[in-house]
């Protein structure tokens, strides 16, 4: 089931290696390299801000004001994402047939959309300016910080993995 999965984005990757962008990536001395580093710049720009605040939100660290905790990580949190989605697209590239052949790249992919939405869904419930975090944490905000919590170290794990497995 996995590998039929895998097949499906198979011609998109062999597509996306064929074009101009994928040929100049490859051919560069310092594309990948570069794109590489700072992906993982951006792994610790996200995920460190991100599971403080995710913490803080399922209830630990209750000193710690939610509201002005969340409009301090939340922009260190989008510069990380910001900085990983265009270096992800940079290392894709690269060699697009392959990874989106990989199950793993595939669980990767999905993880991160989840992510993404989730995002948005906790923003939401938070309300403009994190007002809603001023009180009790809304349920929504909760559940959403738990789904944080498990997706983002998850991407990362998968990330690493793709290259071992």
């Amino acid at each position: 089931m996995e590998h039929e999965a895998a097949g499906l984005l198979s011609p998109l990757g062999v597509w996306l290696e064929g074009t101009a962008a994928s040929a100049a990536i490859r051919r560069s001395l310092w594309a990948y390299p570069l794109a590489s580093v700072l992906h993982v710049l951006g792994v610790g720009l996200l995920l460190g801000p991100i599971l403080a605040l995710d913490l803080r939100l399922l209830g630990f660290a209750r000193a710690l004001p939610a509201r002005p905790l969340a409009r301090l990580l939340v922009p260190m949190a989008a510069t990380g994402v910001a900085i990983q989605v265009p270096t992800g697209a940079v290392m894709l590239l690269a060699d697009a047939a392959a990874l989106l052949a990989h199950p793993l790249m595939l669980a990767k992919l999905a993880l991160v959309a989840l992510a993404l939405a989730n995002i948005v869904l906790v923003h939401r419930a938070a309300e403009p300016g994190f007002v809603a975090l001023d009180g009790p944490i809304p349920a929504a905000v909760r559940r959403g910080a738990l789904v944080s919590l498990l997706a983002w170290p998850a991407i990362a794990i998968l990330g690493r993995a793709i290259a071992y497995v």
